[in-house]
């Protein structure tokens, strides 16, 4: 039998209440929220234009090439010439900025085990499977 639409509003409810949740311990936890999501999204992507950064961390660019500057001014970033187009620069993390990333995660994940210590493994296991099946089959629709 399929989800009852209330069944659908309580795990909204619920999906609502982790990421709200999340996003306050993550400005909990970082002096600076912007500079931070920049360095983020570009663990995750990779060297990128400012411009397609700023719609991965939905800021306009002009917020985004502020933060760049400080972080370059830091040492987190850098600047490279974008193979595909000599007259753009793509923006990479340095050795520094990976360190902070991987901080950042490491800090996190150890947070999360310490919230699930009293789970069993098999719990999580059937969480991170639903999980999963859960973003791929709602891919494009929420």
């Amino acid at each position: 039998m399929p989800p009852s639409v209330e069944d659908v509003q309580e795990l909204t409810r619920a999906m609502r209440a982790l990421m709200l949740q999340a996003k306050k311990r993550q400005h909990e936890t970082l002096a600076d929220h912007g500079p931070a999501a920049v360095l983020l999204a570009l663990a995750k992507c990779g060297p990128t234009r400012a411009s397609d950064l700023a719609r991965l961390v939905f800021l306009d660019l002009s917020t985004v090439s502020r933060h760049l500057r400080a972080l370059e001014e830091e040492g987190q970033v850098a600047r490279q010439a974008d193979p595909a187009d000599g007259r753009a620069a793509r923006i990479a993390l340095t050795d520094k900025g990976e360190a902070f990333v991987k901080e950042y995660w490491d800090r996190r994940i150890s947070e999360l085990h310490d919230a699930l210590s009293d789970w069993p493994a098999d719990e999580v296991g059937t969480l991170t499977r639903l999980l999963d099946k859960l973003i791929r089959d709602t891919e494009g629709r929420i």
